[in-house]
Parts: structure tokens; C-alpha cells; sequence
């Protein structure tokens, strides 16, 4: 049995929490998959395995669409996660399946769970590349496969920490990945280069705490302890003209 990965500090009143895995395969994978709970860490208990859904989708069938709505967005990002074999292996593939979960303010963490482990069985039959979406990451297929299904949760794996320096040569840092909790992103801005270390703890432990299930909402005080100064932070809801080069999908907040 496989349990659903726990949110010990779940607070209700939460958004919607969203995943989307996208597999890239050369070959056709069968249908349907031999998805195993215990082999691929589907969870028992909860509502997680039920708002998962898988959808393929082939290239022969629509050339343009699989080269412009599923390549292209992502290529970038493989060769540069991943390297130039994997991105020549992803611009090949013939076939793409896409892995969705959504749910409303979940209280455990099956979805998220429940998607890894269709996109581990779908590595196994063949999967070269798994996207994660809303995180901004690639992953070799084979890593996939060999993800142990009863491992613990770990946040970095399901979120990306990004820097990025301004003309004022201080950075802006921010993740992605949050929406898969149903929780906002999280930015810092005016980061001493120094203290880049430092803010990437601050990225790191807020956002564990938002994963375990606890809420931020504007205006709360957010303690900084091994961040900048040590000092409490205080959430502001982000605005892209704060920092365009800030690249969330969907809401965010700032803590300063």
C-alpha cells in the first residue's frame, strides 16, 4: 500500500492545485498502460488517483500542432536541463502524453503522486523526456522510470528556484511550481548577489511550508530566518511591472 503524501500544516481556503507532465516517446506506448500501485507509487487512499487523467496525442495526426504546441514551447528548456542528445531525441518523438491533475484545495498530496506515477509507468514503456510544467523543468526518461515509488516527498523536486540579475546588478529570485499545491509563487527582489545563498533557503523553506499546506495571504509576516538579515519578510501581492523579468504563471507574492 501505498499512502498519499501527507500536508501536516493544511490550512483550508486554498486554490485549485494543478499538474501537467508532458512525456515525449518515439514509440507507442500500450493501451491500456500497466499502471501498478505498488510498482509506481499510485496512492491507496484519497482523491488524488481520481483527478488524474492521461491524453496521447501523435504527431502523424496533426504534424503542425505537435511541432508548435508541444516541441517548440519546450525545447529550450530540455537542451538546457538536458543536453543536446535528449533535445535531439524530444525534436524525434512521434508521440506526446499529457498528464493532468486538478484539484480544488487538496488536503494530502495523492495528485501530485498519482501523476509521477503514470509518468513513471509511461517511462518505463519507453518515454525518452517528461516535461514538468509548471515547474519549469526536464527530466530524462529514464530518471523517471527509476523513481522509487514509495520514496518520501521532497519540495526541490517539485519546485525550480530562478535568479535573474537586473541593470542594478542586484538579482530578483523567484520559483515555480507552487501551483501544483495550489499555492502562490514566491519572489524576492533587490537580492544582494552575496546574499544569493541565502535567499534560495528563504525560496526553499517558505515554499516547503506552502506545500505542507499552510497559507500566505498579503500583508502576513513570513519569518526570514537564515535569509537576508534574518529579518521577518512581509508578503505583497506581485504586479509584473514590479520586475518583468519575474516569469510566474499565475498569482505570486513577494516577500520583503
Amino acid at each position: 500500500m501505498v499512502s498519499a503524501w501527507p500536508r501536516d500544516s493544511y490550512v483550508l481556503g486554498g486554490g485549485a492545485a494543478e499538474v501537467a507532465l508532458i512525456a515525449l516517446s518515439s514509440v507507442k506506448l500500450p493501451d491500456p498502460l500497466p499502471v501498478s500501485r505498488a510498482r509506481h507509487g499510485m496512492p491507496d487512499d484519497g482523491d488524488g488517483a481520481m483527478s488524474v487523467a492521461l491524453v496521447a496525442r501523435d504527431r502523424v495526426d496533426d504534424p503542425a500542432w505537435f511541432a508548435d504546441q508541444v516541441l517548440a514551447p519546450f525545447a529550450e528548456l530540455i537542451a538546457s536541463d538536458l543536453g543536446p542528445s535528449a533535445a535531439a531525441l524530444a525534436a524525434v518523438a512521434e508521440h506526446a502524453y499529457v498528464i493532468e491533475a486538478q484539484l480544488d484545495d487538496p488536503d494530502d498530496l495523492g495528485h501530485l503522486q498519482a501523476a509521477w506515477a503514470l509518468a513513471k509507468c509511461v517511462c518505463e514503456e519507453g518515454a525518452a523526456v517528461v516535461i514538468d510544467v509548471y515547474a519549469a523543468r526536464a527530466y530524462l526518461g529514464s530518471e523517471v522510470a527509476a523513481l522509487a515509488p514509495d520514496r518520501a516527498f521532497d519540495v526541490m523536486r517539485e519546485v525550480t528556484l530562478f535568479f535573474d540579475e537586473q541593470p542594478d546588478g542586484a538579482l530578483a529570485a523567484w520559483s515555480l511550481g507552487l501551483r501544483k499545491f495550489g499555492r502562490p509563487d514566491l519572489v524576492l527582489l533587490g537580492v544582494s548577489p552575496d546574499a544569493a545563498t541565502e535567499a534560495a533557503l528563504v525560496l526553499r523553506d517558505v515554499a516547503a511550508t506552502l506545500a505542507a499546506g499552510d497559507r500566505i495571504e498579503p500583508g502576513d509576516e513570513v519569518s526570514g530566518s537564515g535569509g537576508p538579515g534574518g529579518r521577518v519578510l512581509t508578503a505583497v501581492r506581485f504586479e509584473p511591472e514590479m520586475c518583468p523579468a519575474v516569469a510566474v504563471d499565475g498569482p505570486a507574492l513577494v516577500l520583503q
